[in-house]
C-alpha cells in the first residue's frame, strides 16, 4: 500500500495521540548498510559499491538519512567522507565527495572533497546542503556542483542543519551553541547554554525542536531565541513509557523529528531507543540497547524481538515512512507507514 504524501512541516502538539500514530506503522527493515565494520574512524567505502544494491554496501558511521519527494534517499556517510544516494530501486551511488577527507575547493560535486560530513538537509529541486564538519562549513550541491554556502566557525561537533528553501535563513548545531545564518548578517550565535547538540527540526511556526545530546534533553526554541525543555529530565534515567516527557531520562538524545499529526519522535544514542512525545507524555516506539545489536527485519516495529542500537537520527520521508540511522556499523532502517 502506498501512503498518501505527508507534509512533515505541518506539525502541532494537540494532546496525546500516540495510539493513533503508532497504528499508522508496520514493519521495520534494513534498506542500506551491511554492518561489517563497527569501528569509528574507519572508511569502509569501496568503488565496487557504486551502482550496486544499498543493502550490500558498507556505510562508515553514517549520521543522518533523508529522503526527497522522488523517493531518493540521501545519506551523510561521515567516515566515508561522502554523500550517498539510494534511488527507489535500492541502487546506491556517491553524489558528493571523493570518499577521501580533504578540501579541494568548489566544483563538480563528486570531484570535490568533504571531511566528515555530519549533517544534511534536503532543499527543493534537487538541491541539498551538507554540514561539512571537518571543513567547518555548510556546503551546497546544486545541479551537480558543490560550493561553500558559508563558513560556520567553531563547528567541532554537532549534527543539526536546516536551510530555508530560499536560502534566507539557516540553523546549525555547533557544539554547545545553536548558530543562525542569514546572507545579510552571516553566522551569529543564536542560543547558547547547551551541552553538546545533536539534530534539530524546524516546525511550521518557525520554532525549533533541538536535541541536546550531552544535556539529555530536547528543547523548543522560538524564533526570538527563547528555549524551553519539552522532553528529558537532564539525566540518563527516570520516568519511562507513558510518563511525563520532561520527567523521563533520555540517554544522549541525538535525533528529533516532528510528526504531522502532532508530537515528535526522539532517538537516544546510548539508550538505543526511539520514543514518541505527544501531549506532554512520552511513549516507547522502537526498543533497543547500546551493544551494537541489530535485529527484527520484517517484524512489526514494536515486536519485542526488534532491536536497534545507538540511533543517530530519525527523519520522515514524504510518504510517512520513518528512517532511522543506526550505530557505528552503519545501517539505515525504515519503519513502514501503512495507513493514514
Amino acid at each position: 500500500m502506498v501512503a498518501a504524501p505527508v507534509d512533515a512541516s505541518a506539525t502541532t502538539d494537540a494532546g496525546d495521540n500516540h495510539a493513533e500514530v503508532f497504528a499508522q506503522y508496520g514493519t521495520i527493515e534494513t534498506i542500506a548498510g551491511t554492518g561489517q565494520i563497527e569501528d569509528k574512524g574507519v572508511n569502509g567505502w569501496q568503488q565496487g559499491f557504486e551502482g550496486g544494491q544499498a543493502s550490500s554496501a558498507e556505510l562508515s558511521r553514517p549520521h543522518i538519512a533523508q529522503a526527497d519527494a522522488a523517493g531518493n534517499l540521501y545519506i551523510a556517510d561521515k567516515d566515508g567522507h561522502g554523500i550517498r544516494r539510494v534511488d527507489a530501486a535500492g541502487i546506491i551511488t556517491t553524489v558528493a565527495g571523493t570518499s577521501t577527507a580533504g578540501n579541494n575547493g568548489d566544483g563538480p560535486a563528486t570531484q570535490r572533497q568533504l571531511s566528515a560530513p555530519n549533517g544534511l538537509w534536503l532543499g527543493t529541486g534537487g538541491t541539498f546542503y551538507i554540514l561539512d564538519l571537518g571543513n567547518d562549513s555548510v556546503r551546497r550541491v546544486r545541479d551537480g556542483n558543490l560550493e561553500t554556502l558559508f563558513a560556520i566557525g567553531g563547528a567541532s561537533t554537532g549534527r543539526g542543519l536546516w536551510v530555508a528553501d530560499d536560502e534566507s535563513l539557516a540553523y546549525v548545531a555547533a557544539g554547545s551553541t545553536l548558530k543562525r545564518w542569514t546572507p545579510a548578517s552571516g553566522v551569529e550565535s543564536f542560543v547558547t547554554g547547551f551541552v553538546s547538540l545533536g539534530n534539530l527540526f524546524v516546525e511550521p511556526s518557525g520554532d525549533l525542536l533541538v536535541a541536546d545530546r550531552g544535556g539529555h534533553r530536547v528543547y523548543r526554541v522560538t524564533p526570538t531565541g527563547e528555549k524551553t525543555p519539552i522532553a528529558g529530565n537532564g539525566s540518563r534515567t527516570g520516568g519511562g513509557d507513558g510518563q511525563a516527557a520532561v520527567a523521563t531520562g533520555l540517554d544522549e538524545v541525538r535525533g528529533v523529528w516532528g510528526h504531522p499529526d502532532g508530537g515528535f519522535f526522539v532517538a537516544t544514542h546510548k539508550g538505543g531507543q526511539v520514543w514518541y512525545v505527544s501531549g506532554g507524555s512520552i511513549h516507547l516506539f522502537v526498543d533497543g540497547d547500546s551493544d551494537d545489536s541489530h535485529a527484527g527485519d520484517g517484524l512489526r516495529f514494536d515486536d519485542p524481538t526488534v532491536r536497534i542500537s545507538e540511533p543517530r537520527a530519525i527523519t520522515m520521508d514524504p510518504n510517512g515512512n520513518l528512517l532511522i540511522t543506526e550505530h557505528d556499523g552503519g545501517f539505515i532502517r525504515r519503519v513502514n507507514y501503512t495507513r493514514r
